[in-house]
C-alpha cells in the first residue's frame, strides 16, 4: 500500500472511531435523561384555610406531616392559613412557630397599642384612655374603616419574616408560597405572589371591619376568605400533583343556630366562600377537618390545646403520610431545605419616607436613627418603628424591606394622624360620682409644631383643663405653653372657723410654663402661675360662712417620670413626681351670708400673706416576679412651710382614695377621697397585685403615713390602711371595687370599714 493511502486510510479510521464515540455518548445521555423523565418525582401541595384563632390547629397537622418526613413543595394559606403557610414556608418548623405564637402577646398584637413606656410623655395622658377615639376632619367626624389598623400585628409579621425581607417572589422561599386576598374596589380576588411577605399576608389577614384594609399599589385588599377560604385551585397551579388540605373555617349554621343577628349576618358574608369551598375540597386528595367547634376565632390564647387538635385530627392520616413520603423519596429524594433564617441583619443602600407631609423626612429619621450603609438586625428596625409610633404623629408607622438590583431598599411607610382628635369615655365613683370625660387634641392648628388640648369632666364635680403648646425646635424637646386649669371638687371634711364640714372647693388656675421633653418617660416644667381657691362650706350652723376665696401667685418647678408599660394594673415601670414651689398670697376674700370682707397684705386679718414654700414628692414602682403577680412600693412626702391654719392658708393638700381626683390628691387606701387635709406628711405604699383569670385581678394593699393636718400646728398622727380589691380591664376602661379599713384616731365622721367602687378611664 502506497505511503499515502495508508496515511488515508488511518485518518478514516480515526474518524470512524470519534462519530462511534460521540454516538455512545448521545445514546447515553439521552438515556439518562428519558429516565429522569420517567422517574420524576410527584409534589405535594399543602392548603391551610383561614378561620381566625382556629388556624393555629394547622400546626398540629404539620407536627404529623413532619413525623412522618412528609414536607410540602407548595404551600397556599388563607386569613390565618396564610400566617402560618407563610412562616413555614420560610423555614421555621411547627414546634418553634407554636412557641412563637404561645410568646405573642395577642392582646397587644391585636390592637393599635404599644407598651406605654415608649410613647413620648406629653402623650400619655391620651394614649389608650378612652373609649373613642376620632379623628375630626373638615370638622366632621370620619369613622374609622376597621378596629385595628394594624400597627403592632405588621411590625410583629415584619420581625418574623425579617429573614426573608430580601425575597420578593414568594416561589424563591424555601417553600413557594401563595396567599388569596380580596381587591374590595374591583371586589375580585387577588393572588398575592410577589412583594413585601408580610404586607401580603397582613393583606390576607384583614378581616373586615376588624381590621383596616391593607393598600398594595392601587389595590385596597381584605380577607381573601371573603370569596375563596380554601385555595386548592391556585397549590393545583403552582404545580402540585398531589394536595393535603386542612380546614378550618366557617360551617353554616343550622336552623337551630340561626337565632341571633350576629349568626344570620355570619352565615350571609360567608355564602360565596362557602360554596366555593364545595368545589375546591374536590380537587383535594386528602382533607383534614381538626375538631375546633368549642373555640371562636379570637381565642389566641390557647395555643398548645388548638394544636394537640389538629394533631389529633391528623393522626388517622400518619401511616399514609409516612407511606407516601417513602413512596416518593424511592423514585428521587426530595432537595434539602434551604436555610434562610439564619439572616439576622441587613445594610440599606437607601432609606426612603413615604406617606408623610407633616413631619419631615429630617424629623422622622432623627428618631428612626439608622444610615445607609449600616447593618441593622431585626429587633434595633422593631425598635425604633415603636419608638416613632409612641410619638404619636402616625396613625400607622411601619416598613418595607425592598430589593431592587442589587440593592436593598428601607422604606418607611406613615399614615399620619389627623390633625385634631376627638377622645371620650365615661367614668363612676364613689366619691365624685357619674361623668363624662371629653377631650379634644389638635396639632399644628396656627403654627407648626404647636399642640392644644382641651379635657374636660362633665358631672357634679367638673373639672377642665386647657394647653396650648408650642415647640421651639426641630426636634420638639422644648416647649412653651398658656395652661388653664379649673375643677369643682368635694372635700368630705374640713375644720372652717371651728365648724367640721364638707366643703366644695372651686379652683380657677392659669398660668405659662417653660417645659424640656427628657426622651419619653421623662419631663421638666417651670411655670408661674395665678391661683383662685374658693372653700364654700355645705353645711355651716354656728358661723354663717359662705365662702373663702385666695387669690396668690406660684413658681414651680416639676421633674416627672412615668415609664409604666400600662396606665392600669402595670406590671413593670416607675412612676414618679418632684414638685418645689414658692406662692405668696395677695388677696383673699370672706363672704358669709350678709357680708363680704377683702383681705390683702396692707390689711390681712387673721390671713399670713408671707411667702411659703412647698416640696412634694411621690414614687411608685412595678415590679413582677412572674406573669401574673405584681409587686408595687411607693412612697409620698410633703413639706409645707408657713401654714398655720386651714382659714389662713390654702396652702394644703388632701389625702385619701384609691385613686387621685385633682392636683392636690394623694391616694392612701383606708380613707376616703380627699378626707384628710394635710400641710407635712410623709408615707409608704404597697400593693401585691395577682391576675387570677384573663383582666381579672386580686389586689391586696397597705399604706403607712405620718401627717401633719392642715389646722394642726405641730405634732403627728399617724394613720394605717389596707384593702382587698379585684379589678378588671373591660374595652369602656378599668373596673375596680373593693372593702378597706382605716386606723386614724382623729376619725369621727366616717367609719373605719368602707368600700370603694370605680369604673371607666380616668381624667
Amino acid at each position: 500500500m502506497k505511503p499515502h493511502s495508508r496515511l488515508i486510510l488511518i485518518y478514516f479510521q480515526k474518524i470512524v472511531f470519534i462519530i462511534c464515540l460521540y454516538s455512545l455518548f448521545f445514546f447515553v445521555i439521552t438515556g439518562n435523561i428519558s429516565a429522569q423523565e420517567h422517574a420524576k418525582r410527584p409534589t405535594i401541595g399543602l392548603v391551610l384555610s383561614g378561620g381566625g384563632a382556629r388556624g393555629i390547629a394547622h400546626l398540629g397537622v404539620l407536627k404529623v406531616m413532619e413525623e412522618a418526613g412528609l414536607r410540602p413543595d407548595y404551600i397556599t394559606g388563607v386569613s390565618m392559613g396564610s400566617i402560618i403557610g407563610g412562616m413555614y414556608a420560610l423555614g421555621y418548623s411547627a414546634d418553634s412557630l407554636q412557641r412563637i405564637l404561645k410568646n405573642i402577646k395577642w392582646k397587644m398584637v391585636l390592637s393599635n397599642n404599644i407598651s406605654e413606656n415608649k410613647v413620648i410623655f406629653l402623650e400619655k395622658d391620651h394614649f389608650n384612655n378612652s373609649i373613642i377615639s376620632l379623628p375630626l376632619s373638615s370638622k366632621k367626624l370620619v369613622l374609622p374603616a376597621g378596629i385595628i389598623s394594624g400597627q403592632q400585628f405588621e411590625n410583629t409579621l415584619s420581625f418574623y419574616a425579617f429573614p426573608a425581607a430580601d425575597i420578593n417572589d414568594f416561589s424563591r422561599l424555601p417553600i413557594p408560597f401563595m396567599c388569596l386576598g380580596i381587591d374590595i374596589i374591583n371586589y375580585k380576588k387577588i393572588e398575592l405572589k410577589t412583594g413585601y411577605l408580610p404586607d401580603a399576608i397582613r393583606a390576607s389577614s384583614s378581616v373586615p371591619s376588624i381590621f383596616t384594609p391593607m393598600k398594595i399599589d392601587t389595590m385596597l385588599l381584605l380577607d381573601g376568605g371573603l370569596i375563596r377560604n380554601f385555595a386548592a385551585k391556585e397549590v393545583k397551579d403552582m404545580g402540585a400533583d398531589i394536595v393535603i388540605g386542612s380546614y378550618v373555617g366557617f360551617y353554616a349554621n343550622n336552623e337551630q343556630k340561626l337565632k341571633s343577628v350576629s349568626a344570620i349576618m355570619e352565615q350571609i358574608a360567608m355564602f360565596r366562600s362557602l360554596d366555593d369551598f364545595e368545589e375546591q375540597k374536590k380537587l383535594v386528595n386528602i382533607l383534614i377537618r381538626p375538631d375546633i367547634d368549642k373555640y371562636t376565632m379570637f381565642e389566641f390564647d390557647h395555643v398548645d390545646s388548638l394544636v394537640q387538635k389538629g394533631y389529633e385530627s391528623a393522626l388517622p392520616f400518619k401511616a399514609y403520610f409516612k407511606k407516601l413520603a417513602d413512596s416518593l423519596n424511592s423514585i428521587s429524594p426530595q432537595a434539602p431545605l434551604v436555610n434562610i433564617l439564619s439572616k439576622q441583619s441587613y445594610t440599606f443602600d437607601k432609606i426612603e419616607i413615604a406617606g408623610n407631609k407633616l413631619y419631615s423626612d429630617l424629623q422622622i429619621l432623627g428618631v428612626l436613627g439608622i444610615k445607609p450603609k449600616e447593618r441593622v438586625d431585626k429587633y434595633l428596625l422593631s425598635d425604633r418603628i415603636e419608638l416613632l409610633y409612641g410619638k404619636t404623629w402616625f396613625e400607622k408607622v411601619k416598613y418595607r424591606i425592598v430589593p431592587k438590583n442589587d440593592s436593598l431598599i428601607l422604606v418607611i411607610d406613615c399614615i399620619e394622624k389627623p390633625q385634631s382628635m376627638l377622645y371620650g369615655s365615661a367614668y363612676y365613683n364613689n366619691s365624685n360620682q357619674a361623668g363624662l370625660i371629653l377631650s379634644l387634641s389638635v396639632k399644628d392648628l396656627f403654627t407648626p409644631r404647636s399642640v392644644i388640648n382641651l379635657k374636660t369632666y362633665i358631672g357634679q364635680y367638673s373639672r377642665l383643663d386647657f394647653n396650648v403648646l408650642q415647640f421651639i425646635d426641630g426636634n420638639q424637646k422644648y416647649g412653651l405653653s398658656m395652661n388653664f386649669y379649673a375643677e369643682n371638687s368635694l372635700i368630705p371634711m374640713i375644720k372652717l372657723r371651728g365648724n367640721n364640714s364638707d366643703v366644695i372647693m372651686r379652683n380657677f388656675n392659669p398660668g405659662v410654663s417653660f417645659l424640656r421633653v427628657l426622651g419619653l418617660n421623662q419631663m421638666m416644667s417651670i411655670s408661674a402661675n395665678y391661683e383662685n381657691m374658693n372653700l364654700m362650706p355645705r353645711y355651716n350652723t354656728n358661723y354663717p360662712l359662705r365662702n373663702i376665696s385666695y387669690n396668690y401667685l406660684s413658681a414651680t418647678y416639676d421633674y416627672k417620670i412615668n415609664s409604666v408599660n400600662t396606665k392600669y394594673f402595670p406590671d413593670k415601670g416607675t412612676i414618679s413626681n418632684i414638685s418645689v414651689s414658692t406662692s405668696k398670697l395677695f388677696s383673699a376674700h370672706i363672704k358669709n351670708e350678709s357680708s363680704e370682707t377683702a383681705y390683702t397684705t396692707a390689711s390681712p386679718g387673721e390671713f399670713s400673706f408671707g411667702r411659703f414654700y412647698t416640696i412634694y414628692g411621690n414614687v411608685r414602682h412595678y415590679f413582677s416576679p412572674s406573669k401574673k403577680l405584681t409587686f408595687s412600693m411607693g412612697a409620698d412626702a410633703l413639706f409645707i412651710t408657713k401654714s398655720d391654719s386651714i382659714t389662713s392658708q390654702n396652702n394644703f393638700y388632701l389625702l385619701g382614695g384609691i385613686e387621685s381626683l385633682n392636683k392636690r390628691s394623694v391616694p392612701m387606701i383606708g380613707f376616703n377621697s380627699n378626707e384628710i387635709p394635710v400641710k407635712k406628711m410623709a408615707g409608704i405604699k404597697s400593693e401585691i397585685d395577682m391576675e387570677l383569670f384573663r383582666n381579672i385581678h386580686l389586689n391586696l394593699m397597705a399604706d403607712f403615713f405620718a401627717i401633719q393636718e392642715a389646722d394642726r400646728n405641730k405634732g403627728y398622727s399617724f394613720l394605717s390602711g389596707y384593702g382587698i380589691g379585684v379589678g378588671y380591664m373591660s374595652v369602656t376602661g378599668p373596673f375596680k371595687i373593693g372593702l378597706m379599713r382605716g386606723n386614724y384616731k382623729q376619725e369621727v365622721f366616717f367609719r373605719q370599714t368602707k368600700g370603694y367602687i370605680s369604673f371607666g378611664y380616668n381624667f
